[in-house]
């Protein structure tokens, strides 16, 4: 290989191993993944409480409500609400400044914690990547490949004998 040509990012003596966090995040756990040369994972259980589901029933006068008055859900929605926001600024507080940054999970909780971080860096002038993508469940190797990836030294690749 020549001197003036340029080796990809991970790979040779120059290997360049940047701090890197992943978050795997819905409203019920976060899972931050952090590379620093090996991985370390820290799990953050969610007191977000899950949404009311239907049972089914099935009125059959639409002018007849139960329990009296109001819109209970508004409030219960308001508290849950409240909750997640703050699960999701205590994730952002467990996530390094000057690391590069994705997050992935399956809904819109992992959208959530990326804007914040995104206006929180704006706000105190810190330039990062941080990007999210949707996945479904990955399990704790996949994660640490995700971040290995992000960090830039992605796991040896095993070739088959022949």
């Amino acid at each position: 290989m020549g001197t003036n040509m340029m080796r990809p990012r991970g790979t040779g003596p120059e290997r360049v191993d940047a701090p890197a966090t992943l978050v795997w995040i819905d409203s019920e756990e976060a899972l931050i993944v952090r590379w620093e040369g090996a991985a370390r994972i820290e799990r953050i259980a969610s007191e977000v409480p899950g949404r009311h589901r239907s049972t089914g029933h099935i009125r059959h006068d639409p002018r007849v409500r139960h329990g009296g008055g109001g819109v209970p859900d508004d409030r219960i929605e308001r508290e849950r609400l409240g909750r997640l926001c703050a699960f999701v600024r205590d994730v952002a507080n467990q996530v390094p400044p000057g690391d590069e940054v994705r997050i992935v999970g399956p809904g819109d909780v992992r959208l959530r914690l990326g804007r914040l971080l995104r206006e929180e860096d704006r706000r105190l002038g810190r330039h990062r990547r941080v990007d999210t993508r949707a996945t479904g469940p990955l399990t704790e190797r996949q994660l640490v490949a995700h971040v290995r990836e992000l960090a830039g030294d992605p796991p040896p690749r095993v070739v088959p004998a022949r």
